[in-house]
């Protein structure tokens, strides 16, 4: 597996001081964002800074959004500025019918440009606002469709902490991302999700246990440390520490983990 970290993206004047010399999943969140953007410009930018881009998370359009091609149009611009082959896309609001209708208009178009669409999971009432959203369902689903070019973003945080470790070892194979972090799964969901995307060790979830099934099961994804703004300063130094736990030298990581989960329970 290869440990990245994720960015996202609202401006082209975005501070990079803390993905310097990374590996990253780039993120946009809004279309308008996304239409608007000097992707080149950004580019050369990332290049300044050696920050390598090997995964795209982009923004909240979908299959459905046909409209001028803007679907089509993105991933077009995704693979030709930033050249790579994993695409995280989150599932919006829609008929599955039609889905299967206009995926099957831009199929080969799509396998033209060699991406693969890897829809991320969803629960409990984000379940009910997307086409799509749980990960046994995509993974049904989408063989149903047939289509080699979908996939799977796993999201730790937005799964049952009680199924993780599970689902990691059922459907693996489907995924090709995985979002990690960790969560408070015992707090009512809200709007700003302060709950979620914790860094490991601030909440509950069985982030060490998480990445021994990883390396058990020989995951051969991305694996992205995708944090709360606030804690942006915290991502390199985890993911290096989480490449040594790869790695086989585990303490570092533990003693991190244990030390965060003192002051969280202290607090």
């Amino acid at each position: 597996m290869k440990v990245l970290l994720s960015k996202f993206i609202e401006s082209e004047e975005q501070d990079l001081k803390y993905i310097k010399d990374s590996h990253i999943q780039l993120a946009f969140f809004r279309r308008k964002t996304f239409r608007d953007f000097d992707h080149e410009d950004f580019k050369s930018r990332l290049d300044s800074a050696n920050i390598k881009v090997e995964s795209v998370h982009a923004p909240a359009a979908d299959i459905y959004h046909s409209a001028n091609d803007e679907f089509l149009n993105m991933l077009k611009t995704i693979k030709q500025v930033y050249n790579v082959k994993v695409v995280t896309l989150h599932p919006q609001r829609g008929d599955r019918r039609q889905a299967r209708v206009q995926y099957k208009k831009v199929e080969q178009e799509i396998q033209r440009l060699g991406l693969i669409l890897a829809y991320e999971t969803f629960e409990g009432e984000d379940a009910n606002r997307k086409w799509i959203a749980q990960l046994h369902d995509m993974h049904h689903y989408f063989r149903i469709l047939d289509l080699p070019f979908l996939g799977i973003t796993y999201d730790l945080a937005h799964s049952s902490m009680g199924k993780c470790l599970k689902e990691i070892r059922k459907y693996s194979n489907n995924i090709k991302v995985i979002h990690f972090s960790d969560a408070l799964p015992e707090m009512i969901p809200e709007s700003e999700e302060h709950h979620q995307h914790l860094p490991i060790g601030m909440g509950r979830y069985p982030t060490l246990d998480f990445i021994d099934t990883l390396i058990e099961i020989d995951y051969k994804g991305f694996l992205v440390l995708e944090y709360m703004d606030k804690y942006e300063h915290l991502l390199r130094g985890d993911a290096e520490l989480v490449k040594r736990y790869i790695n086989e030298e585990k303490e570092p990581l533990r003693a991190l983990v244990n030390s965060r989960k003192k002051i969280s329970q202290a607090g």
